[in-house]
């Protein structure tokens, strides 16, 4: 792989060369001392080396095929910018017939001294790839209390709601035009309220909703006290059922299926202590399952199940938190670090380093990507095409 030929934003891991380390770097978005632009080792943490709030050089290539993934002229540049509160945080909702994506802030207290709070806003997209992103707080009627991911769902956009005091967590559905009209469409298990459901996905081929319901608002004292494991769960809007479909998680959060809807991710992290703090030693994992009919079942529309359930993934910085699949089966998810992304069989072939990290993030046109990295959103532009979203 001849590195004068590569951008000049890209930059090589040569770890053959690198396996054996004489110091150890701090946790983040460290150039590494084996890669093609380290002269020494480096220790500092995340935008060592940065311009307009960007690495420099912030794509990072651990495996020849992320090349392919990137393309031959990689982008990445902020795009939005608000430094009153942690505007972009979750969800990632692209909407192409209106070329615009919704997304949710972090926690955040208002000045007046109103309780903690979750904004969620839009933002356009251009066309044009030098063109101007535009984004604006939107006010969901009635409102969405504490909202986390997100995800397509029919002509609208469906939320996580983390709850708040006595109103409990919920899947809200939600119009995309305004008022942005709302509907609770789930908030109990048979009774039990959820803990603080964090990210959703529709597996297309029966249009049953799949959730992750972490303890995260709990302990950020949104809610009181848990009323169900850490789980996640399976809704089939269309026959009106419930199940839990995997547990033995700490905290499960991102959630997503492959291209081919064989396999769902859903990662632990467990290494994010949900007040700010890391814990080395906890779960930083991605699991993997294979997707299939209820083999335990005769029904002629037995629902679907999660199989053979393996260690996919672990992040080496932070914890992955929103994941999401491209095309060509490569998994992305957002890291301490930026954005981390594992071909199919769990190797690290690259990452997309990002100042302060990445919560989630969500493709838009094909080969566009917008991270969502509290105060700020970027866009990257490479040649990998998104799989949520297909027109």
């Amino acid at each position: 792989m001849p590195i004068t030929s590569l951008p000049s934003n890209v930059q090589i891991v040569d770890f053959e060369h690198g396996a054996v380390l004489t110091s150890f770097p701090d946790r983040g978005a460290e150039s590494p001392a084996w890669s093609s632009v380290a002269s020494k080792p480096v220790t500092s943490h995340i935008g060592l080396v940065t311009k307009d709030d960007c690495a420099v050089q912030p794509f990072v290539v651990f495996r020849p095929e992320f090349l392919d993934v990137l393309g031959p002229s990689p982008v990445l540049r902020v795009v939005a910018e608000e430094k009153t509160f942690p505007f972009a945080h979750e969800a990632g909702i692209w909407i192409p017939q209106t070329r615009e994506v919704f997304f949710t802030s972090n926690q955040f207290c208002p000045e007046d001294g109103a309780p903690k709070k979750i904004a969620i806003s839009k933002i356009s997209v251009p066309k044009s790839p030098d063109g101007e992103y535009k984004w604006q707080v939107i006010s969901p009627t009635p409102d969405i209390l504490t909202g986390n991911g997100g995800v397509n769902y029919g002509k609208g956009a469906l939320f996580c709601s983390q709850g708040q005091g006595n109103i409990p967590g919920a899947l809200i559905y939600m119009d995309v035009r305004p008022p942005y009209a709302t509907k609770v469409l789930l908030n109990h298990f048979h009774g039990r309220p959820f803990n603080a459901p964090n990210d959703v996905v529709v597996l297309p081929l029966d249009g049953s909703i799949w959730f992750t319901d972490p303890n995260y608002g709990i302990i950020q004292g949104l809610r009181a006290k848990e009323k169900l494991p850490n789980q996640v769960y399976a809704y089939d809007p269309k026959k009106g059922s419930l199940r839990a479909v995997a547990d033995g998680f700490s905290r499960p959060n991102g959630i997503s299926f492959s291209q081919d809807y064989k396999v769902c991710y859903i990662s632990d992290t467990n290494a994010y202590d949900g007040l700010g703090g890391t814990i080395d030693h906890a779960a930083a994992t991605i699991y993997a399952y294979d997707v299939v009919k209820s083999p335990g079942s005769a029904k002629p529309d037995r629902p679907y199940v999660l199989v053979n359930r393996r260690v996919f993934a672990y992040a080496d910085c932070g914890a992955p938190d929103g994941i999401k699949v491209d095309m060509d089966g490569n998994v992305y998810s957002g890291c301490l670090d930026g954005v981390q992304v594992w071909d199919s069989d769990g190797v690290l072939i690259g990452k997309i380093l990002v100042p302060g990290g990445v919560a989630n993030f969500c493709f838009t046109d094909p080969g566009v990507l917008l991270l969502f990295n509290e105060n700020r959103v970027y866009e990257a532009r490479i040649q990998a095409v998104g799989s949520l979203v297909r027109e």
